[in-house]
C-alpha cells in the first residue's frame, strides 16, 4: 500500500468538519463519536451556545448519549450540559438504585445533575390514561422545567427504537407520518443517537468501560414494545434478513420524505383555495376535487391542524366522510370526534368546531 492510501486510511479514522468560523479541523475520535457528530451537524440538532438537557435514566442508551455529548461538548459549543433523572416511583428499590447510580455517574464525570420524582400512578388514575402515557407526560414536563430559553432536550432513542415504532404503528394502522418512525428532531426534542444501532451503543459503552443499570421491566414481554424487540425482530433477522432494522429504517426515511412533500402540498393548497375565518375553514370544492385522493387527505389533516383539532381519534372512515363532502351537494353534513362538524354549501365545504 502506497503512502497516499496509508494516509487516506488513517484520516478515515478521524473526521474532517467545517467549523462555524469556516476553518477545517480534524478531531481525533472513534468511529461512533464521528457518526454522532455527523448526524448532529447534518440535522442541525445542536447550535453553538445552546443548553442541552439530557433525559438520563442510567441505562446503557442514556449513559452512551450523555457520555458522547460530554466528549463532544467543546466542539459543539454546548453552553450547559445537564442530566435530569426522572424517577417514576414504580419499581421500588430498583428505581432508587437507578437514581443513585445516575447521581454518582454525573458526579464522577463532573456533569450537572438533577433528580425528580413523579407520581405516575396518580396521574394515570386521575386522567384515565395508561401508565406509559402518564409517565411520558410527566417525564417531558420535568425535562422542560430544566430548560432555559433556546435550550433543547436530548433523549437516547436509537435506530432499533425507531424500527420498533414503525412496526408497531404499521400493525395498529398508520399513514406516512407514523410509518416514518422516530425522527431526529421534533420541536425542542433532539435524538442524536437515532441512526445508531443498539449494538453500536453497547460497543461504545463497553469500549469506554462505562457502567450502567438495567431496567428489569425491559426484559419482560408483557409490554407490546418489548415483545417486538425481544421476539418479533429477532425472528425477522433469523428467517428473513439480517439487516431487517436497516431496511425498516430506510422505509421510514422514504415515508418521512413523502409526508413532508404532501404536507407542503396541502399547506400551499389551503393558502390559495381556502379561508379560515371565525373558526370556520371554508374549502372550495371545485378546486379540491381536482386533487389526487392522497393530497385531499393531507388537505383535511392540515385543515384540522389549523383549527387546533387533535387527530388521535380520527380514523380512516372519518377522513373518508370528509372527503365525500367535497363531492356531495349542498346540505351534506357529518359530525366527527372532538366536536368537529363538516357541512356543505353550494361552493364550499366548511369544517368547524361545534359550539356546545
Amino acid at each position: 500500500m502506497d503512502a497516499f492510501h496509508i494516509f487516506h486510511e488513517y484520516i478515515s479514522e478521524k473526521i474532517s468538519l467545517q467549523s462555524g468560523a469556516g476553518h477545517f479541523i480534524i478531531l481525533d475520535m472513534d468511529r461512533f463519536l464521528n457518526e454522532v457528530l455527523k448526524n448532529i451537524r447534518k440535522y442541525e440538532l445542536i447550535h453553538r451556545g445552546q443548553q442541552v438537557v439530557v433525559g438520563f435514566s442510567g441505562g446503557a442508551d442514556s449513559v452512551c448519549l450523555l457520555h458522547a455529548l460530554h466528549e463532544l461538548r467543546a466542539i459543539l459549543g454546548i453552553s450547559e450540559l445537564r442530566a435530569v433523572h426522572v424517577n417514576h416511583c414504580l419499581r421500588g428499590d430498583e428505581a432508587l438504585r437507578d437514581e443513585t447510580f445516575s447521581r454518582d455517574f454525573c458526579r464522577e464525570h463532573d456533569i450537572e445533575f438533577r433528580a425528580v420524582q413523579v407520581d405516575v400512578k396518580g396521574l394515570a388514575a386521575s386522567e384515565g390514561s395508561s401508565i406509559e402515557e402518564a409517565g411520558r407526560k410527566l417525564r417531558y414536563e420535568a425535562l422542560r422545567r430544566e430548560l432555559i430559553l433556546g435550550g433543547v432536550i436530548a433523549t437516547a432513542h436509537h435506530a432499533d427504537d425507531s424500527a420498533e415504532t414503525i412496526l408497531l404503528n404499521l400493525a395498529r394502522g398508520t399513514g406516512f407520518k407514523g410509518a416514518a418512525g422516530i425522527r431526529p428532531k421534533r420541536d425542542d426534542v433532539i435524538r442524536p443517537l437515532i441512526f445508531c444501532s443498539k449494538s453500536d451503543i453497547l460497543s461504545y459503552v463497553e469500549s469506554r468501560g462505562l457502567s450502567y443499570v438495567t431496567d428489569s421491566t425491559n426484559l419482560s414481554n408483557d409490554y407490546t414494545r418489548n415483545a417486538i424487540r425481544n421476539m418479533i425482530l429477532p425472528l425477522f433477522r433469523e428467517h428473513v434478513n439480517l439487516r431487517t432494522e436497516k431496511h425498516i429504517l430506510d422505509f421510514g426515511i422514504y415515508c418521512d420524505e413523502a409526508d413532508a412533500y404532501f404536507t407542503a402540498a396541502a399547506e400551499a393548497f389551503l393558502d390559495e383555495e381556502a379561508e379560515l375565518s371565525r373558526g370556520v375553514m371554508a374549502i372550495r370544492k371545485k378546486s379540491v376535487k381536482e386533487k389526487a385522493q392522497i393530497v385531499r387527505r393531507y388537505v383535511i389533516i392540515e385543515a384540522l391542524r389549523r383549527l387546533g383539532v387533535p387527530l388521535k381519534d380520527m380514523t380512516r372512515l372519518h377522513f373518508e366522510s370528509v372527503d365525500a363532502a367535497f363531492f356531495a351537494g349542498n346540505g351534506y353534513h357529518v359530525d366527527l370526534p372532538g366536536g368537529v362538524c363538516v357541512k356543505n354549501d353550494h361552493r364550499e365545504t366548511c369544517i368547524y368546531l361545534r359550539e356546545d
